[in-house]
């Protein structure tokens, strides 16, 4: 559907101009650098993925949701009565497609980004730093999960709305209140195994002490996406259209 096109270049937009406008801010190229201009010059290049997760997220909503609510789903099931295969599939395309496109918008906001953060007397990045690279793909692959993730809520709740807001509680409500709502001593130990956080670990060239380390935060997001799409398989394949 356009609209599926429309919202995955808007990720990609979002990823790619986002990063070069706080590399030219780094870099001197718009106003005054930043006291700490040069801290970490891939991440100033990748802070667009919080707003790409945004988009990316309504991505994978609408590609079941938009079935249900034109109808089409009793196409595609007659199509192919057996449904596993209709689900795999388009776990299959949205995961085949966001990662593609977002993984090259990253890769052209980093070294874009580099270049214009060079324009300063300001540090920069290269693929072979250490964590790096892993921060470039895991990028993409944080904003594929996070598709992924709309496309199970999509598919557990029939509703666009229903499953964009509930993937945004997920995702930006649940850090919120758990920093209001746990206790101080136990609130590190927790939200770091929250999906926004465990991501953070491997999207960050050096995470943060509290933070958990980047292959058990690739193992807990990846949890997160994989638990709500066997639940979304099964009530897909039991439940009347």
């Amino acid at each position: 559907m356009r609209s599926n096109m429309v919202t995955l270049a808007a990720a990609a937009g979002a990823l790619l101009f986002i990063g070069l406008i706080f590399s030219a801010m780094v870099g001197g190229v718009v106003g005054d650098p930043p006291a700490d201009a040069g801290d970490d010059p891939a991440g100033v290049a990748l802070a667009g993925v919080q707003v790409a997760q945004l988009i990316i997220g309504v991505l994978g909503v609408l590609a079941i949701t938009s079935e249900y609510s034109t109808g089409t789903i009793r196409t595609t099931l007659t199509a192919v009565p057996s449904r596993l295969p209709v689900v795999w599939a388009k776990v299959a395309v949205v995961t085949i497609a966001t990662f593609s496109v977002l993984a090259l918008s990253a890769l052209v906001a980093f070294f874009a980004g580099q270049g214009l953060i060079a324009s300063g007397d300001v540090d920069t990045a290269t693929l072979g730093d250490p964590g790096v690279l892993r921060a470039v793909i895991g990028a993409a692959a944080f904003l594929t999960g996070t598709a992924l993730l709309g496309l199970a809520l999509g598919g557990l709740l029939r509703s666009t709305a229903g499953a964009i807001s509930t993937l945004f509680g997920i995702i930006f409500v649940l850090p919120g209140l758990g920093f209001i709502l746990l206790p101080e001593s136990a609130r590190e130990d927790l939200m770091k195994y929250l999906p926004s956080m465990a991501g953070s670990s491997f999207t960050s060239v050096a995470p943060d002490a509290s933070q958990l380390s980047p292959s058990m935060g690739a193992v807990v997001f990846g949890a997160w996406i994989l638990v709500p799409l066997l639940g979304a398989t099964v009530a897909f394949v039991r439940r009347p259209v």
